[in-house]
């Protein structure tokens, strides 16, 4: 199993990087930068993390189409690319209604939009003129004078089953939503197995994750209170619907959007009950953060990324699982 951590662009950018360099020296194989509107830019910071750390992989997450324009989203990419060959991947998805209603934009027709966005980036990373007409944007003849030295694999961060069963279609893998049970990790994958088989496609060489939100103390029942708000701010999104009633827990999923749309954080996360946290987190000691990440991949997750909740301390004493995990 592979661990990787998520950072959420709430830090500033150079204690961000202090910790990744930690997270890197304690076994995470991956950094992901969230693409949350109004905080850190998350493909400049992947750049400053593969410049000043070795071997790990970056990849900026969920990066939407509805924000940003398939030819200088192609160049950043290449010459992050450029800067760490091989380590580079890119995380695709629509983004979070409320955020992107903010910045005056909706979502409409994400299957098309997403797949030809995927098109698009990798028409362009090969060197070629582009000739295309999609729905949000035109490419005539747009050509990259320069290309990625290795390939840039396509993930698809999707919510709902045809979002799902199209990165099993078209991407080189797939980045669950945190927020989720292990039992509906399963459900989703299952449909992207699916859209692969579909196309005639190899489900088994699809990267396979899935965030996680998560905190470990020595206090099981403190960390399940500081894991809450982490989830108040993903349960905002209402794409997570599904997963919320698959689970059947009584969540007011409503009035978590409005208090979050007002950025009264507790508010939000005292709408989030124990039994939520339990099912979509892993928050505990670190025998329970073992076993609940265990279960997580034994729902046929590849790669578990973690959104580490708490304060820097509770971080750094979470670390701990990655080793624990590493060294089993």
């Amino acid at each position: 199993m592979q661990i990787g951590i998520s950072f959420d662009g709430f830090a500033p950018y150079g204690e961000a990087l202090t910790f990744a360099r930690e997270a890197a020296a304690a076994g995470a194989s991956s950094l992901w930068m969230a693409d949350h509107l109004g905080y850190r830019e998350p493909i400049v910071s992947c750049l400053g993390f593969v410049s000043a750390i070795p071997d790990v992989r970056v990849i900026p997450t969920a990066v939407s189409p509805y924000l940003r324009h398939p030819m200088p989203t192609a160049m950043q990419m290449a010459t992050l690319a450029e800067a760490a060959p091989g380590r580079v991947a890119l995380a695709l998805g629509t983004g979070n209604p409320l955020f992107l209603g903010e910045s005056g934009e909706t979502i409409d027709k994400p299957i098309a939009v997403t797949r030809e966005f995927v098109s698009a980036l990798r028409a362009l990373w090969s060197g070629a003129p582009v000739e295309q007409d999609a729905l949000r944007f035109r490419l005539r003849g747009a050509r990259m004078m320069f290309t990625p030295p290795a390939e840039i694999p396509l993930y698809l961060s999707p919510m709902k089953p045809q979002m799902l069963a199209l990165a099993g279609r078209v991407a080189d893998g797939v980045v669950l939503s945190a927020g989720i049970s292990p039992g509906f990790v399963r459900e989703s994958l299952a449909m992207t197995r699916t859209g692969a088989e579909q196309a005639e496609r190899d489900y088994a060489s699809l990267h396979t994750a899935s965030y996680i939100s998560f905190v470990a103390s020595a206090d099981a029942k403190r960390a399940v209170d500081q894991v809450r708000m982490k989830l108040a701010f993903i349960l905002r999104n209402r794409f997570i619907d599904d997963a919320i009633a698959h689970s059947g827990i009584a969540i007011d999923q409503a009035a978590i959007i409005e208090a979050m749309a007002r950025r009264d954080y507790e508010a939000a996360s005292r709408l989030v009950p124990d039994e939520a946290v339990h099912a979509f987190a892993a928050a505990g000691t670190i025998q329970q953060c073992c076993d609940k990440l265990i279960a997580y991949r034994d729902a046929g997750l590849k790669e578990v990324v973690l959104l580490l909740a708490g304060t820097i301390d509770d971080q750094r004493y979470g670390l701990s699982v990655i080793r624990e995990l590493q060294g089993a």
